[in-house]
């Protein structure tokens, strides 16, 4: 990890955003939020990000396609899936691009993954 790691956060949930934050910016990433897909779609047009994590289940853009675009925007970019619902049927509408955490999780988990992500 260097500091140059920047990961984009794209949950509908503030409380959970804000443990998340919370627990990357100790870890030593910058973190981006975005409350929806729209404008996490807008933060990738103007900032440059190593990693998406994204829920799953948000109004307007879902964050399957979220990734879907985000994917056309910056090919290389990785993505960690967010979910406190089965993905089953989600993951039959298209490409995944990453693995998927299911909700609850723990913090130690997704700061593992992200870890991993941006080896």
């Amino acid at each position: 990890m260097s500091r140059l790691d920047t990961i984009l956060l794209a949950d509908d949930e503030p409380d959970l955003s804000e443990v998340i934050v919370a627990i990357l910016t100790e870890a030593g990433y910058a973190v981006l939020t975005a409350s929806d897909g729209y404008d996490a779609v807008r933060i990738l047009a103007d900032n440059l990000v190593n990693l998406l994590i994204t829920d799953v289940s948000m109004p307007g853009i879902n964050g399957f396609d979220l990734a879907r675009q985000a994917k056309v925007m910056r090919p290389n970019l990785s993505v960690i899936y967010l979910s406190g619902c089965s993905v089953t049927s989600a993951k039959s509408s298209g490409p995944i691009y990453g693995p998927v955490l299911e909700k609850p999780m723990r913090m130690r988990d997704l700061v593992d993954e992200v870890t991993r992500q941006l080896a």
